[in-house]
């Protein structure tokens, strides 16, 4: 028999629930029964060790990555790091992504481990027939090295988010300065191909040393693409035609959120169509 103590009766609920769910299509025998109001006790006659890796332990892990886990991070995020609510609930969606490696472009993304890999092993390795145990002492003492992931993805997400903030906030002051300028050039046209090349609203080239020069007058040039997107702020023109194969790019997206609805989004056979006329 395996008994399982926990601090709150909602968790042992959650847990009790979960493992009835799962065993209700289980042939062979078991035993399972709440104890109180926070205590599960749970017993596999046959196959005990293939049954605690097969049910008990999937529904441990599941447990702690849907209900604790988020409650992990902003506890770290609260007692660390001192953010308050607010920005807790933006942060955490960040540290979620790194855990699941949904976040590539950030450097460190390698060091994370999968953390359901992480609470799986420990669950394996400490739960076997016949122990008697405290779900919550279990989590300080036996899952020392997913708590310290959980610790370094926090910070990682900090960091992250505070690049976002800056980025949204250079962004809103280009979109602002583009507002109030005058237009140098009423419309400008953009052709990426694998590589971006500019024209003026007759359709000549823009040199790459001309738009420095334009780029020159920009405040707040920091973080932000010196060769497209902060000439291209200094001429304020009032229509950007891009012609493109894809949207996707980030600097793409980085025109368009400063530009909105002054970018016109075209084909490459437009342009060519656009020049023979």
């Amino acid at each position: 028999m395996i008994e399982i103590f926990f601090n709150e009766p909602i968790d042992a609920a959650y847990v009790y629930d979960r493992l009835q769910k799962r065993l209700k299509n289980q042939s062979r025998p078991y035993f399972l029964r709440k104890h109180k109001m926070n205590t599960i006790l749970i017993t596999f006659p046959q196959n005990t060790e293939e049954l605690i890796k097969s049910i008990l332990v999937p529904t441990l892990v599941q447990f702690i990555l849907l209900q604790k886990e988020d409650k992990w991070i902003q506890s770290i995020l609260h007692t660390s790091f001192f953010y308050e609510e607010v920005e807790q609930q933006q942060i955490i969606p960040i540290a979620q992504s790194l855990l699941r490696g949904t976040r590539r472009s950030v450097p460190n993304q390698k060091k994370i481990r999968k953390s359901k890999q992480l609470i799986t092993n420990a669950i394996i390795q400490y739960v076997k027939d016949g122990i008697s145990f405290s779900f919550d002492s279990f989590i300080t003492f036996r899952l020392k090295e997913y708590n310290k992931q959980l610790a370094y993805v926090c910070e990682i997400a900090i960091d992250e988010y505070k690049l976002e903030n800056e980025y949204q906030n250079l962004i809103e002051n280009l979109r602002q300065q583009v507002l109030k300028s005058d237009s140098l050039i009423p419309n400008v046209h953009i052709v990426y191909d694998g590589k971006f090349s500019v024209y003026d609203h007759l359709l000549l080239p823009i040199s790459k040393e001309l738009l420095k020069e334009y780029g020159k007058g920009v405040k707040n040039r920091e973080y932000i693409d010196n060769e497209l997107i902060v000439p291209l702020a200094a001429i304020a023109p009032k229509i950007i035609h891009l012609y493109t194969a894809t949207v996707d790019l980030a600097l793409i997206v980085t025109l368009q959120n400063i530009f909105q609805e002054r970018v016109h989004i075209h084909t490459l056979q437009d342009f060519t169509q656009e020049k023979s006329k």
